[in-house]
């Protein structure tokens, strides 16, 4: 259960009273609870006179006392009831350790254990300080109790006072359960404004420039930069889904990576590359060093290079005009060490432990100065974690810089790649051609998701028949013979799925061999080998980027012809 003896709420009145004084009622006798110090925390509930008599500190029989220290220092392993007898007057505690851990103690008295003996009562009354008259009219009222009653009284009583805990404990539970669905709530609608937040602002963009491109009225320079501004929202849009889905992976277990021999010193270089433009715009001073020969990890490219421009973005980002992001790069004999370093805002240090957390972010109201989500560093502690390493974040506090230290373990042995940077984002471009005549059938039930393609593999000199379910699909194969297949996987009727199967079911002079790539918007892991088993040669993530379509398709259409 988890239970704290240092929470107050514990061993308040209006958690105990009614119960205790059911039980004093019951038993004609006072209760009291100790906490794990031995502090006296609840109590005394339904004082009866022989307590009474002693309840003055310089009559206190110390019976209470003593059994509160012997049920929270045992000195041997006995029952769980410990019973304090003098002069026959009794006390019984007994320790609260409902899920093996003591958190109090709860003692009743007084019993009466003996029959009142004149030497004993007059003794006791002159140790205590009671006139022993004044103790003889008490006695008299009460019956005693054999041992075994008296224990008895005191299992009834641990009984009592664990089921008070266990409900107090479900209780507690259920509101701090009640509590997270209500912050777990908040944080749902605070992340959907977020989110819709910043789908729109790039939309607002793409719709706004495009719109303006539609009167042809703008001049040659203009009409450059608004394909330049709709193309880097387009990319910002699709970088926010693909951390969405990447959140989702990690979430449910199901992140991988390709694995490869990397040069970690080429990554960093193809990084420092792509966000140099935003550091240069911004006027933030760069100082890269990369103190390292040429040292290989294994990992994989594409994912590494996410972690080194995630880092190197973030720290643009929160590092002001004029602020200095440095970049270092070194090496020992068993691990490769990226430390990225920023002058700008700084962590707040009850902020720094959840620096990681996903959709966390130091500033999410709706005047926070910076966008994003908050989920960039969490896929970066994943991604270093999948390649084996360890990341940490350090700040001396607000306006005073932060750092962030991954460390990777090196690959020992490995021979160095002759290539191993990601491709970064290209500016202008010339679609290739094919190198032969080739003919492509299309499947997309979305029209302009159709027509794009068709418009992409036509420039490059493919012979395109395009159509939007698999039925039309078949009754072309049945017809021609496509040299390749590039279709959707959520289609009507007929998902894409059962397409390629059906087309491999086929005779290879029926088209059965056809090569066939996927291009979905199923994008995770499960999704690709999900086609691959379906029959697919490739797979291919919406947004499709152009020259990654045409080359898989010249690729994988030369190998089938061989």
């Amino acid at each position: 259960m988890g239970m704290r003896s240092s929470d107050p709420a514990m061993w308040t009145d209006e958690v105990w009273r009614p119960a205790l004084k059911k039980y004093g009622g019951v038993t004609r006798l006072t209760v009291a609870l100790y906490d794990a110090d031995g502090r006296l925390a609840c109590g005394p509930v339904n004082p009866t006179p022989l307590f009474d008599v002693f309840a003055e500190p310089e009559h206190d029989l110390g019976l209470f006392a003593e059994c509160a220290e012997r049920c929270l220092h045992p000195i041997e392993r006995s029952g769980a009831i410990v019973v304090a007898n003098r002069l026959g007057i009794a006390a019984v505690g007994t320790a609260l350790a409902p899920d093996g851990i003591t958190v109090g103690v709860a003692v009743a008295g007084y019993h009466l254990s003996a029959f009142p003996q004149t030497i004993a009562i007059e003794r006791l009354a002159s140790e205590v300080r009671v006139p022993a008259a004044r103790l003889w009219d008490v006695v008299r009222q009460e019956a005693p109790l054999s041992m075994s009653r008296i224990v008895g009284h005191g299992e009834l009583l641990q009984m009592l006072a664990e089921t008070v805990l266990r409900e107090h404990d479900r209780a507690r539970q259920h509101m701090d359960l009640s509590a997270r669905l209500q912050a777990a709530d908040a944080a749902k609608d605070e992340f959907l404004a977020m989110v819709s937040h910043e789908l729109r602002g790039p939309l607002n963009a793409i719709l706004g420039w495009t719109r303006l491109l539609r009167t042809e009225q703008l001049k040659e320079s203009a009409q450059a930069h608004a394909l330049e501004t709709i193309e880097r929202n387009a990319w910002a849009q699709t970088q926010l889904v693909e951390d969405l889905l990447d959140v989702s992976q990690i979430v449910a277990g199901r992140r991988e990576i390709d694995r490869r021999a990397v040069v970690l010193a080429a990554i960093v270089d193809a990084a420092v590359a792509s966000v140099s433009p935003s550091a240069h715009a911004k006027k933030v001073r760069l100082d890269v060093q990369l103190h390292d020969d040429g040292s290989v990890v294994t990992g994989d490219p594409a994912q590494l290079q996410r972690v080194v421009m995630n880092l190197i973005s973030n720290a643009i980002k929160f590092t002001p005009p004029g602020g200095d992001v440095g970049v270092k790069l070194f090496h020992d004999d068993v691990h490769a060490t990226l430390t990225v370093t920023d002058s700008g805002e700084g962590i707040k240090p009850e902020f720094l432990p959840h620096i990681f957390e996903p959709f966390r972010q130091q500033d999410a109201s709706s005047t926070r100065v910076h966008g994003g989500i908050g989920l960039g560093l969490t896929i970066v502690r994943h991604l270093v974690a999948l390649h084996g390493g360890t990341i940490r974040a350090e700040s001396s506090g607000v306006g005073r810089g932060a750092t962030f230290t991954a460390i990777l373990p090196l690959a020992i042995g490995e021979p160095p790649p002759a290539s191993t940077a990601a491709r970064g984002s290209a500016g202008r471009m010339t679609l290739p051609t094919f190198s032969r005549s080739i003919c492509v059938l299309v499947v997309d039930d979305d029209r302009d998701a159709r027509e794009l393609l068709r418009a992409v593999l036509e420039r490059a000199g493919a012979d395109v028949t395009a159509v939007a379910s698999a039925g039309e699909a078949l009754a072309v194969i049945d017809r021609t013979q496509p040299d390749v297949l590039v279709g959707d996987i959520g289609l009507p009727e007929q998902d894409g799925y059962a397409l390629v199967r059906q087309i491999r079911m086929r005779p290879s002079e029926e088209g059965g061999r056809m090569p066939a790539i996927a291009v979905s918007a199923y994008a995770s892991a499960a999704d690709r080998q999900r086609a691959a088993s379906a029959g697919y040669d490739r797979h291919l993530p919406k947004p499709v980027d152009a020259l990654e379509l045409i080359g898989t398709i010249e690729s994988i259409a030369i190998s089938a012809s061989h």
